[in-house]
């Protein structure tokens, strides 16, 4: 089974060369990586088109090249490149470890139905730029079984950490919504809406952590707490919520009537007064990754969105 790489650059020529390489020393070989640079002021670019020039499943996307798109556009601009069984999206600073994409690949052999939007997503060790070593013995704390787990996340699984069949790659390509946030965003929300989300419980490549992550940090626990704690934070993010509500307009239609309560209930939330918005997440089941009394917490100490 082939599978489609593909992968955003955006001054990232300081890791680059690492993370190339580590695809190249995959046990899976059966692999196509499709680039396109963001626009680029370093030399990333010329890493790129030297490992292309050696590696004919290397290709470089031109269309749209060099337009500031954003990782979440050209990420997800990327998946009409796919023609392959699987995709999987690859950040231009992590590390893969050798047995990453033959670990996912027999997962979801063993697992997905193609005619079933499917993904998979994988665990990671938090490595530090700065130290050189691995900091974080795993990047997942929550893992949402159905979209009433997933909603009030704000966010989607780790972009690199999930590998997903053609069917969902197909709704990501055809995308309807008119705004979206981040391109894992997107894909997390399609299959946990129309098909199969499942957590493979192996740590499989290296996550960076440096000043110039885009999508996201790893925080140690007592900081992880002492935001659940923080009254000045929100429960949901503006960008996820306008995410959502526009996810929700353009597949209203083709939701099933238990997804369309969730999602309406949802976006009402930050409508309610305090006692309605607690009594909205019991009536639902609303959890954070199955963690119902951490969003009731949340609810009770922070506002509702910000």
């Amino acid at each position: 089974m082939s599978v489609d790489i593909l992968m955003a650059t955006y001054n990232g020529g300081r890791y680059l060369r690492n993370q190339l390489l580590s695809l190249q020393q995959q046990t899976y070989e059966d692999w196509t990586l499709w680039i396109r640079d963001d626009g680029s002021t370093d030399n990333s670019l010329n890493i790129v088109s030297k490992f292309a020039e050696s590696d004919d499943r290397i290709s470089i996307v031109k269309e749209q090249a060099g337009q500031r798109l954003g990782p979440g556009r050209n990420f997800l601009g990327l998946t009409r490149c796919s023609t392959s069984d699987y995709v999987i999206f690859c950040d231009q600073d992590d590390i893969w470890f050798e047995k990453k994409l033959e670990s996912l690949i027999d997962f979801a052999e063993k697992n997905f139905d193609e005619n079933i939007p499917s993904l998979v997503y994988c665990d990671a060790h938090g490595y530090s730029d700065a130290e050189g070593v691995i900091t974080v013995n795993g990047i997942y704390r929550s893992h949402p079984r159905n979209l009433k787990e997933f909603l009030f996340l704000n966010g989607g699984y780790q972009g690199c950490s999930i590998l997903f069949n053609k069917r969902l790659c197909t709704l990501a390509a055809e995308y309807r919504a008119n705004y979206y946030y981040l391109h894992d965003d997107v894909i997390s929300l399609l299959a946990h809406t129309f098909g199969h989300v499942y957590f493979l419980p192996k740590k499989l490549m290296l996550w960076r952590q440096h000043t110039s992550n885009v999508t996201g940090k790893i925080i140690d626990l007592r900081t992880y707490f002492r935001r659940v704690l923080n009254k000045n934070l929100y429960v949901l993010s503006v960008n996820h919520y306008k995410e959502k509500e526009s996810f929700y307009l353009a597949y209203k239609d083709d939701l099933n009537d238990d997804c369309q309560q969730l999602f309406a209930a949802y976006l009402a939330f930050p409508q309610k007064a305090f006692l309605e918005r607690i009594l909205l997440i019991i009536r639902n089941g609303f959890s954070i990754g199955g963690n119902r009394l951490k969003l009731i917490l949340k609810s009770i100490l922070r506002r509702p969105i910000g």
